[in-house]
């Protein structure tokens, strides 16, 4: 019996010895492999980044990085290109970058190249989905994006059916204030939409439109309110940069399905004076056509980094639209226009806001630096929110 004992002891003991060992606390590479924490925020401001990838002989990060970056007060001229961050290999196989300077609060997408192969962080929880891929989000405490000790709203996923686009099934978002589950209160709504190269979750997650509402609203800088984030593209693509609105199968997917959905689900103050609608580039064309064509539904239209591209398409709006112009003054409590002193689309925009103000429409503008990019749209919400159900 006691040989037996011995022996038992003996090969639990050789078990052990060959079993790795435990990882270390942290988001390990895999059992028994090395730790991986990205991405890491330093000190200093700046961001490292790691990926493990033994067999990779090159990784790069890819993305807006270079926008998030603090600029360098030692450079007054345009530098060459160079990488944010720079990728090396250690000798565990895991590749490290810190970027070259430290990130500016905000939010900024990422993912990394390995050999060709995009792919987002696996160490990171925290993504944002466009038209094409999935992302890395990388969120910079420290502005008015931020996740702050604030009470929070809610935001759902919510399913329907379009029925003026064929009983499509279709997806929206929506953001409830602080409070909505537990009381019997109304609220205005504020329709959100995005731009062309992302999808309808974007403002939620890049656009960090949940945070910035919770802040506005804890500092009673503006009205709780309910946000309503659709999908701009329809199941047939249809014609989203005309200035035609009825060429646009969102404009009916827009009156038609979505605001009755919204009036019929939640508890919604249902009236112009209480509806807003906004959108960036692709989103703020349809806002434009929405909210104008479809004059005295909204008494509040904010335009992000828009306006129609050709000259053809303005003028056939100013002709299509001309008996409506001189009503907009009267049936609008804001119109409201930012951009980028950079943006691919401000010489669109200014072109539209110089006819209008020709024909004497008031429109409140906003040029901020930067250009086409999350980091204005997310400044331009911030801005308009406070003006909104006033």
């Amino acid at each position: 019996m006691r040989l037996l004992n011995l022996a038992l002891v003996l090969a639990l003991a050789a078990l052990a010895v060959a079993q790795p060992p435990a990882p270390a606390p942290g988001r390990a590479g895999g059992r028994g492999g090395p730790q991986v924490v990205s991405p890491q925020i330093e000190s200093d401001g700046r961001v490292t980044f790691r990926i493990l990838a033994p067999r990779a002989t090159t990784v790069t990060v890819t993305g807006d990085l270079s926008q998030g970056l603090v600029p360098d007060p030692s450079q007054t001229t345009a530098a060459p290109a160079t990488p944010v961050v720079n990728m090396t290999k250690g000798t565990d196989g895991i590749w490290t970058g810190t970027t070259v300077r430290s990130m500016k609060p905000g939010a900024w997408r990422y993912a990394f190249n390995v050999d060709g192969a995009v792919t987002v962080d696996s160490r990171n929880v925290h993504v944002s989905q466009s038209q094409t891929q999935v992302q890395s989000l990388l969120v910079v405490p420290g502005d008015f994006s931020e996740t702050r000790d604030v009470p929070h709203g809610a935001l759902s996923t919510v399913r329907y059916v379009a029925a003026s686009l064929g009983n499509a099934r279709r997806e929206l978002y929506v953001y409830t204030p602080p409070g909505y589950e537990i009381g019997t209160a109304k609220y205005p709504v504020l329709y959100l939409i995005h731009g062309g190269g992302d999808t309808a979750v974007s403002w939620s997650t890049v656009g960090r439109a949940g945070d910035i509402l919770d802040n506005l609203i804890a500092e009673a800088k503006a009205k709780p309110m309910i946000i309503v984030m659709p999908s701009g593209w329809t199941p047939s693509g249809g014609q989203v940069m005309t200035s035609d609105a009825t060429k646009d199968p969102f404009t009916k997917e827009m009156i038609s399905d979505i605001i009755p959905f919204i009036q019929a689900r939640y508890r919604t103050l249902a009236n112009p004076e209480n509806r807003a609608l906004s959108g960036l580039s692709m989103g703020g064309i349809q806002t434009l056509n929405v909210g104008l064509h479809h004059l005295g539904t909204f008494r509040y239209v904010a335009v992000m980094s828009s306006g129609w591209i050709s000259e053809d398409d303005r003028q056939f709006f100013y002709t299509a639209e001309a008996a409506q112009i001189p009503k907009y003054n009267s049936q609008l409590k804001l119109f409201w226009w930012g951009w980028g002193q950079t943006d691919i689309a401000r010489a669109n925009g200014l072109a539209v806001i110089e006819k209008f103000k020709s024909q004497g429409v008031k429109i409140e503008t906003l040029e901020t630096p930067g250009g086409h990019e999350w980091a204005n749209w997310r400044t331009y919400l911030r801005e308009v929110a406070p003006k909104l159900f006033r």
